[in-house]
């Protein structure tokens, strides 16, 4: 009788510590069903947008192992790299122990799946809205148990959204805009891109959304043809120096082509910082402010 009864307290221990223990299961990007039975303590990140978001939900702290891109906030720089975006190094990922990874869809599928064979737990993200982000913080925050921290930071983005609709509406212009690389070949972002619905949010026309496919590669005529009032790029030589840039704008000016472009005639040539405005991280809110007031200085506040 005693040992059936030490059995049966030790079962109810066990069930308790079970019960304790955080357990959640969600769905990820990939169609992938990632549940955990505890709170993770050992996180690999393989997108800086991940990183950010991580640390921006208070779990910066427990990430072990990041990309070599991963340079925000300055905290994640001291982080061993263990992968490039589009290169993993299994071994080294391996050899840190996580009990959870969070992958990109640019990440590698073979290596993700390479990773789970392994037993290791890898929840994949991929935002392509403004909103996107915002849903990602809740469901990266329910995953590695953040959930308050979560909430806070996505209820403070979306405070931040509608107050840039707010300020949208109230202006009576949508200018012709486009985001690219104006170096031969020339680069836009097309239709349901992250970069395209930060410049519709913003109170913009993307005349990208003109072309076939999410990055077309377009001509100088065609963009002579979209004839785009603001241009904004995240590259180009001279950038982000003011003072070349706004040279680089002025040779344009005189040159054939360029010159019937109305962002090049009327030096509306705006560089916004890349990790910004192409990162889908909690700062990609930054970017749509700093874009509404690009696209809309009569209305800036």
């Amino acid at each position: 009788m005693r040992r059936i009864l030490v059995l049966g307290s030790l079962v109810l221990v066990l069930a308790a510590g079970a019960a304790g223990a955080a357990g959640v299961a969600l769905t990820d990007d990939l169609g992938a069903r990632v549940e955990l039975a505890r709170t993770p303590q050992r996180i690999v990140s393989l997108s800086p947008a991940h990183t950010e978001l991580l640390f921006a939900i208070g779990a910066g702290d427990r990430v072990v192992g990041v990309t070599e891109f991963c340079d925000y906030p300055p905290a994640a720089r001291l982080i061993p790299r263990v992968s490039g975006f589009n290169s993993l190094s299994l071994e080294s990922i391996v050899a840190l122990a996580p009990d959870l990874v969070v992958a990109a869809r640019g990440n590698p599928r073979e290596d993700v799946e390479s990773l789970r064979r392994l037993g290791i737990a890898v929840f994949a993200l991929d935002p392509q809205t403004v909103d996107d982000v915002v849903q990602a913080a809740r469901r990266l925050g329910a995953l590695v148990g953040s959930e308050a921290r979560a909430e806070t930071l996505a209820a403070a983005l979306e405070r931040r959204v509608a107050a840039v609709r707010a300020w949208v509406d109230t202006t009576r212009t949508r200018p012709r805009v486009m985001w690219g690389y104006w170096s031969e070949p020339i680069y836009t972002a097309g239709a349901h891109t992250m970069i395209d619905d930060v410049l519709t949010l913003a109170g913009g026309i993307n005349v990208g959304r003109q072309a076939p496919g999410a990055w077309p590669q377009v001509s100088l005529e065609t963009v002579v043809d979209w004839a785009p009032e603001v241009i904004i790029t995240t590259y180009h030589p001279a950038a982000p120096d003011t003072a070349r840039l706004a040279a680089e704008v002025a040779r344009l000016q005189r040159t054939d082509g360029w010159s019937r472009i109305p962002a090049i005639r009327d030096g509306r040539v705006v560089y916004v910082d890349a990790d910004l405005l192409s990162r889908p991280g909690p700062r990609l809110v930054d970017a749509l402010e700093l874009v509404a007031r690009i696209l809309h200085p009569e209305a800036a506040r």
